[in-house]
């Protein structure tokens, strides 16, 4: 059974939209979650000359710290958001803050 299908009309194959736009924003969020936590760390750990192919001890130490940070962090704020239930205003709310950012990087 799909979470996108309406479970009553199951054979239908309708998609509940309310759901994809929350897929949507789940996707986009970890999406810029792991895409942040990928530069911070490299700029953190690794240096920006290469003298070998393979990460020392101290670099791999260095990123494994720096991941589990970003995921911890993620997984609290996450689980702030489902206690919180957000709703279909918060979505409208970061599409507002999405676009504002969008432009801001444009300039």
């Amino acid at each position: 059974m799909s979470f996108f299908l309406n479970q009553k009309l199951f054979g239908n194959d309708e998609v509940d939209a309310e759901k994809v736009k929350l897929a949507e924003v789940q996707f986009e969020a970890m999406s810029t979650t792991f895409n942040t936590m990928l530069k911070v760390c490299r700029e953190k750990c690794i240096p920006h000359e290469y003298g070998e192919s393979e990460l020392n001890k101290g670099e791999s130490v260095c990123v494994d710290r720096c991941v589990l940070k970003y995921m911890e962090t993620n997984l609290k704020i996450g689980q702030y958001a489902q206690s919180v239930r957000l709703d279909a205003k918060d979505l409208n709310f970061h599409e507002y803050l999405k676009s504002k950012y969008t432009e801001k990087k444009k300039e």
